[in-house]
């Protein structure tokens, strides 16, 4: 059902969502700058946005017997995301892993350096004219 929206009315009405769509996973990781395998690793991870599924079971004859199953993040869903990430950002424990994998990308960089196999311990390699 279409309800048509009076500019003058107050927010909170069912009409207010039609003017931010609700978007899919391809349109929020495009606005996010994220790829769709980040999305799912948020997802795994609990920290992805709400979504709603529609199903629409198959009926024989129509779309060929198979159903209708789209996923969409309404911009509620969107906001509300945007403000546990920043909440999750400014957290302790974020400030405590990023720490951690500071100290481990130092580490692992003197490893590398201290290795025989480490590019500045490889002999000069002479370049030669093409013939």
């Amino acid at each position: 059902m279409y309800r048509a929206v009076n500019p003058n009315s107050d927010q909170n009405e069912i009409g207010a969502d039609l003017a931010e769509p609700a978007l899919t996973i391809d349109d929020f990781c495009k606005i996010e700058n994220m790829s769709r395998a980040t999305f799912y690793k948020l997802q795994r991870a609990k920290l992805a946005p709400r979504v709603t599924e529609v199903v629409l079971p198959a009926e024989p004859g129509i779309n060929h017997g198979r159903g209708l199953h789209f996923i969409r993040i309404s911009a509620e869903a969107h906001r509300e995301w945007r403000k546990m990430i920043e909440e999750v950002r400014a957290s302790k424990d974020a400030e405590l892993a990023a720490a951690r994998a500071h100290a481990q990308r130092v580490a692992a960089a003197k490893l590398s350096v201290e290795s025989p196999r480490h590019i500045s311990r490889r002999p000069a390699q002479r370049r030669g004219r093409r013939a």
